[in-house]
């Protein structure tokens, strides 16, 4: 008896420390809450507030790839802030895949603009070369922001005019991540809302010049963006797909290895707490339920890391977890099957063949 709550003892904290790593850091969001805010527009504007965010319903893809061509960019957003007290910074835009992993985002941090963007010289995070700018925003009016980086600086024209604050950068974008989404007001899991009016945002795969931000702030059409968003149609944030695919700038050895170890002991504990008459049963107790077990639980582990902030489901996890099962599963037949051959050496040893 006491061997069977050891054994049911060891199973319990193998599920609790699995848990531990696949659940961090435990905070929960809400899946889907921007799907039932009504959309606001006033002046030509769409406002945005905590429930509501918006994802682009231009060509994401054609502008990633334009952008990792040529490793420059021009982003100009139009647009009226609400409040003074956002913090986060709050998103405004963010083309990322969660708070710590993002190819570019302009966000707001009280009266001061942040811009961050993910280079071959920085994080994934883009947050250790951060453009910050203090008393940028003013609620009571319509501002136009330019963000331009050319390869060596990151620039910022404020209602056409050049700021004297600039930072240092270099870098292309050949580590993008490819599974992320460019979202209006927050980012794709929720958690940073940004409260305010957006007239346009306008993304280029150039560093404008001052004459080209200044027709810009005048109205006057420039150049060919790779991207416009003028907030005509209704497009909601949402979750696009239950499970990403591989991200390589994400990609990490340490990710693979748990993952797979994770699951290799999975069978060996299950055969400890089997009873003797379905050990009997010995390929559906080696093979047949810790492999629908281990893939119920990696594919239920995945599923609520959608709810899980800055967490996200990965197509590539699963298959890592049911790697490890299989693994499991394979060396516990092995260790069994070598166990029956010594104890049946044993047996002839003591009772050798008589002539």
């Amino acid at each position: 008896m006491g061997c069977k709550i050891g054994m049911g003892l060891l199973v319990l904290v193998y599920l609790l420390t699995m848990a531990r790593f696949a659940f961090q850091p435990f905070q929960w969001i809400p899946g889907k809450h921007y799907t039932a805010t009504p959309l606001e527009r006033s002046d030509g504007a769409v406002h945005l507030f905590p429930g509501l965010a918006l994802e682009s319903s231009g060509d994401v893809r054609r502008m990633r790839t334009a952008l990792m061509t040529s490793n420059r960019m021009s982003l100009e957003v139009v647009l009226k802030t609400d409040d003074l007290n956002q913090g986060g910074p709050a998103r405004i835009i963010s083309f990322s895949r969660n708070m710590m992993i993002r190819n570019f985002t302009l966000g707001q941090e009280g009266k001061a603009l942040v811009f961050r963007l993910r280079t071959t010289a920085t994080d994934l995070n883009g947050v250790l070369s951060e453009l910050r700018i203090p008393h940028v925003f003013a609620p009571s009016r319509i501002q136009h922001v330019v963000v331009v980086y050319d390869g060596e600086k990151v620039r910022l024209y404020l209602d056409g005019q050049l700021h004297p604050s600039a930072i240092q950068l270099a870098g292309g974008f050949e580590n993008w991540g490819k599974n992320h989404a460019l979202v209006f007001g927050d980012e794709v899991p929720g958690g940073r809302p940004w409260s305010g009016h957006l007239q346009r945002a306008t993304i280029f795969d150039r560093a404008l010049g001052i004459d080209e931000v200044a027709a810009l702030y005048e109205g006057r059409a420039v150049g060919f963006p790779v991207l416009a968003e003028e907030f005509t149609a209704e497009h909601r944030l949402r979750y696009r797909r239950l499970f990403i695919t591989h991200d390589p700038a994400a990609y990490s050895w340490i990710d693979l290895v748990s993952n797979i170890m994770g699951f290799i002991p999975l069978a060996g504990l299950l055969w400890l707490i089997f009873p003797a008459r379905l050990r009997k049963r010995k390929k559906l107790a080696v093979w047949g339920i810790p492999i629908a077990l281990g893939f119920s639980a990696s594919a239920g582990i995945e599923l609520t890391q959608r709810y899980l902030d800055m967490r996200v489901p990965c197509t590539l996890d699963l298959i890592y977890n049911l790697v490890g099962t299989l693994l499991g599963c394979g060396l516990l037949w092995a260790l069994l099957d070598g166990f029956r051959k010594s104890r049946d050496q044993g047996r002839r040893g003591l009772f050798p063949p008589t002539e």
